[in-house]
């Protein structure tokens, strides 16, 4: 019987091998992960993780109780230690803030409230000098309405009348209207009338961001100095903001089509629209070539563009093998299709995870995306026992991860109120809705320890206020604890240096309504399966149930959730895959 029992064992494990040798071929040769070149000789956006700086908000050094450029610097080896890569920063250019830097009156100045250029040259320094790459938002579709282009345009000066979008009114009965129907993504016309001009100009955004006009060959000229401007400085590439935007249709008389599956009759409502005379036209695709090619020609720089839409579109914005364009554009399908709890599935995970991998282009690299500055944080959009789990999907499926501040301690969204709403997505939607559609609560202060202010400011107030859970959620008590969120996000990205994680393929052996699992596998290389359990309760899940191909009888705990404290799931320990112990929200990694 013995002998029986090593036999089928040994045929079953030459089984699962061989299994994960077909898994292995098939997905490396059909998505091009695989790269037999060391991982050290990689670019640096193909091996390091993304962590996205909103300025504001990270840490104060000047007490004004708004973040700045000197307090990044101080926590530059916090971010070295924790083990990312890649600082992006969100604007930090001179700016009337309108929309918090995303309105900018100088391309190539820094604004006060963030400190000095010379602030800017030693945050670079500090970064540099720890092995981290600095990228920057570039927000290449408008400028402000207060930058000396707009002013010297609306003035009719004549090297600068065609920078922006200008156009005649039009007459009806009711009086003067603007030449179309198009509407802004801050609701309402997306033009706005300049009785100095006599004309109305174009702004898919808010007023004060009048949409420049790539039309104009000296605007392109321009922006490809301000790309030059920072590289030479020393930067490592440019995250590119609402890229989509950049090109509208030249006939301004065209209106665009309702959208009849918009589930809204507003017609202030972007959504109430197609907007296909003023999103992803090709020549947008031109000017992406144009600055790819320009940043070429600097050794070992990045273009993450930000593009929301279908996946087709999205997708052409890598370019392809003669026609790259940018390195990639963000994945925000996680982000966009698990709203809330009740639409996060095994199902869901897997078609979303599976919707990216199918559809990149051969050879082009994957990219992941949870939370941002424009969405509600993780904890609060699915929930606080799911962090863990959800960094481990982040962190270790193949292609590069990118982390909003805060999430590496699961920091939740704060309540703020309608007197101290700053952002102008809310402020525009009026006491009663403002909250359904303010961005303010993913914003707040980062929560540093449990001290005044939460450690981010000595000063007495704070731009937006502090989570008042800063006593329970900081970095400092998270360092301190036996187990914390903290503390498993930096042993996934020790873990995710290992080749299998960089290189390896993926394989989807188990998934249902409440359960999602993965495995990363790579010849010569120890096999991980990452497993997750999306139900609000505990449960022992049977992976073997349902599998999609054959699993070995158990594996060993290499990390857990910091929530669960039981022996049973303790790291090192061998567990059985038909007799899975999982708390609510909870993930594990293990060794096969």
């Amino acid at each position: 019987t013995m002998k029986r029992s090593y036999i089928f064992a040994t045929a079953f494990v030459v089984l699962f091998i061989a299994v994960l040798v077909v898994v292995v071929v098939c997905f490396t040769s059909k998505n091009g992960w695989k790269d037999h070149s060391k991982q050290s000789e990689e670019p640096f956006w193909k091996t390091g993780v993304v962590y996205q700086v909103y300025p504001r908000s990270f840490r104060d050094a000047d007490g004004d109780g708004t973040g700045d450029l000197k307090g990044i610097a101080e926590k530059a080896d916090y971010l070295a230690e924790l083990g990312v890569r890649i600082v992006w920063l969100s604007p930090v250019y001179e700016s009337p803030m309108k929309d918090f830097g995303y309105d900018i009156s100088n391309y190539t100045a820094i604004d006060p409230t963030f400190g000095t250029m010379e602030d800017f040259d030693n945050l670079l320094d500090e970064l540099h000098s720890r092995g981290l790459k600095l990228v920057m938002d570039f927000v290449p579709n408008h400028s402000s309405d207060q930058h000396e282009w707009f002013k010297k345009s609306e003035a009719g000066d004549e090297k600068y009348k065609d920078y922006y979008v200008w156009a005649d009114g039009i007459d009806t009965p009711d009086g003067r209207a603007p030449p179309n129907n198009w509407v802004s993504q801050f609701r309402g016309s997306a033009w706005e009338w300049s009785e100095a001009r006599q004309q109305y100009y174009y702004h898919e955004f808010l007023k004060e961001q009048p949409d420049l006009n790539y039309r104009n060959e000296d605007v392109r000229k321009d922006m490809e100095a301000v790309l030059r401007f920072w590289l030479e400085k020393g930067v490592d590439g440019f995250r590119l903001d609402a890229l989509k935007f950049l090109f509208e249709t030249d006939d301004l008389s065209l209106n665009e089509p309702v959208d009849p599956d918009s589930g809204t009759t507003d017609p202030d409502d972007p959504a109430y629209l197609e907007h296909i005379y003023t999103t992803n036209l090709p020549e947008t695709f031109q000017v992406l070539r144009d600055w790819r090619i320009l940043v070429d020609e600097y050794d070992d720089k990045v273009l993450m563009a930000e593009v929301y839409g279908d996946v087709e579109d999205v997708m052409k914005y890598y370019g392809n093998e003669t026609y790259p364009l940018a390195h990639f554009p963000f994945n925000f399908f996680l982000l966009d299709n698990l709203q809330n709890r009740s639409l996060l599935t095994g199902y869901a995970i897997k078609d979303t995870v599976s919707l990216w991998l199918d559809n990149i282009p051969e050879g082009e690299w994957a990219n992941w995306v949870l939370g941002n500055h424009d969405n509600e944080r993780v904890a609060s959009r699915l929930g606080e026992d799911l962090v863990d789990a959800l960094n481990m999907l982040l962190l270790l499926l193949p292609g590069t991860p990118v982390t909003y501040y805060g999430e590496e301690i699961g920091m939740e969204n704060t309540f703020i109120s309608w007197e101290d709403t700053v952002d102008p997505e809310g402020c525009r939607w009026g006491p009663e809705h403002y909250q359904e559609h303010s961005r303010d609560p993913e914003r707040t202060p980062m929560q540093w320890n449990d001290g005044h202010m939460a450690g981010f400011t000595n000063g007495s107030e704070t731009w937006l206020p502090v989570n008042p859970n800063y006593k329970e959620i900081n970095v400092a008590l998270q360092e301190e604890a036996a187990q914390s969120t903290l503390k498993v996000y930096k042993q996934l990205l020790e873990l995710r240096a290992e080749a299998t994680f960089h290189e390896g393929a993926l394989s989807f052996p188990t998934y249902d309504q409440h359960t999602f699992s993965f495995i990363r596998s790579l010849e010569g290389y120890p096999s991980y399966l990452v497993v997750m359990n999306t139900a609000e309760e505990d449960r022992e899940v049977d992976l073997h149930y349902g599998a999609n191909f054959p699993l070995p009888e158990e594996a060993t705990v290499v990390l857990r959730s910091s929530t669960d404290e039981g022996a049973e799931t303790s790291p090192e320990s061998v567990v059985q895959l038909a007799a899975l112990p999982l708390l609510a929200g909870e993930g594990l990694v293990l060794e096969l």
